[in-house]
């Protein structure tokens, strides 16, 4: 009897899901983007986006995220670095969602999107079909397809003329862009920098960010009437006033750092644990640009900065012919590095680390060529 009664209430429920998503929104809906603040952890430093219906007739009140992936999938972080992690689409109650981001400190401010009755229920039938089991599922992309760009499809799709592209700080290279949110984050700003490759330094031509989304629809009008009727700050954390401190994180302790190396370069042993390092991390960078399928990581040239030459350096330092020209090698990998960068955002990043592998060759050729005297 128990049973029976369970596996009614369950039909019943999974009917109620399906008509909910079958049926048309009333003329009293509300269609919303809702966007949250930056947060602590590296996958939450650029913010999330999200797109919530709000139909008080019809007793819906959800939010559609795209930004959704499972930590226990196995291999997490090798399909994340392949390119073929899959992220998925859901809902949750606008209540929830909510207490998730109030609970973490995230701030959250909501556009209400003056569009039409038909615009409405375009968005509705297109947030409901991409939760079918065939479309829920998609292959995660930096820049070319993240939360943002889901819902900026989403909305692009189903409104007369596109949000606005071209607001204050997206109109630069997405490397630049980037960083800008990097910027008290330096080694997270180094790490981004060194794997990230000659697509991110084209010319941003999207809105793959939250907060510039937000600005888009903001600044968009449609007829001379503009894309959002109203922004509601849902929720804004109180601002802790912070005691100015030399962080630990920044270019400047890193430049601290490489000063205090650069004065133990003159020891082999050094030199050697460096060389062996900086050629290990290019293995690995000249590695992942065969074995991934992110665009944004291929043709990286952070294969001459960090070198597998380095690798043999430490190894050939008594053959004479053959260390010469691995010295000289080196040494043209690195200036070619720098030139290949001149105008990239990616030569100020990562210069101190260029200083300090400069620095160790010319060490490496100036003791060499005493040695041999």
């Amino acid at each position: 009897m128990i049973k029976n009664v369970i596996y009614i209430l369950f039909c019943l429920l999974i009917g109620q899901l399906t008509y909910a998503n079958d049926r048309p929104l009333s003329d009293r809906a509300e269609i919303s983007v809702i966007t949250c603040g930056t947060g602590n952890q590296l996958y939450s430093l650029f913010g999330h986006i999200a797109i919530r219906i709000n139909d008080s007739f019809e007793g819906i009140d959800r939010v559609y995220n795209y930004g959704m992936f499972a930590f226990s999938e196995p291999n997490f972080y090798g399909k994340f670095v392949k390119g073929n992690l899959l992220y998925f689409a859901e809902y949750s109650t606008y209540r929830n969602f909510l207490e998730g981001y109030v609970y973490d400190g995230r701030a959250v401010y909501e556009q209400v999107l003056d569009i039409s009755d038909a615009e409405k229920q375009v968005i509705w039938t297109k947030l409901n079909k991409s939760l079918e089991e065939s479309n829920k599922y998609y292959i995660y992309k930096f820049i070319d397809q993240n939360c943002t760009t889901k819902v900026v499809d989403i909305v692009n799709s189903s409104i007369k003329s596109p949000v606005k592209v071209d607001v204050e700080g997206n109109t630069d290279t997405y490397r630049t862009i980037l960083n800008t949110y990097l910027r008290s984050r330096y080694f997270e700003m180094l790490g981004i920098n060194l794997i990230f490759g000659a697509k991110v330094d084209a010319q941003n031509t999207l809105l793959f960010l939250p907060d510039k989304f937000m600005e888009g629809l903001a600044e968009t009008k449609i007829d001379g009437k503009p894309l959002v009727s109203e922004t509601i700050t849902v929720f804004k954390p109180e601002q802790v006033e912070e005691t100015p401190s030399l962080s630990l994180n920044s270019m400047w302790f890193f430049s601290v750092a490489v000063l205090v190396l650069a004065g133990l370069m003159t020891y082999q042993g050094v030199r050697s644990v460096y060389f062996v390092i900086m050629g290990l991390l290019g293995l690995f960078f000249f590695g992942v640009g065969f074995y991934s399928l992110h665009g944004e990581l291929l043709n990286n040239n952070t294969v001459l900065l960090c070198s597998p030459v380095f690798l043999l350096l430490p190894f050939f330092r008594k053959k004479e012919k053959i260390v010469k020209g691995l010295q000289l090698l080196a040494l043209v990998c690195v200036i070619l590095y720098i030139v290949l960068n001149i105008t990239s955002e990616k030569l100020l990043v990562t210069l101190p680390l260029v200083l300090l592998t400069l620095i160790s060759i010319a060490i490496e050729m100036r003791l060499f060529k005493r040695a041999k005297r």
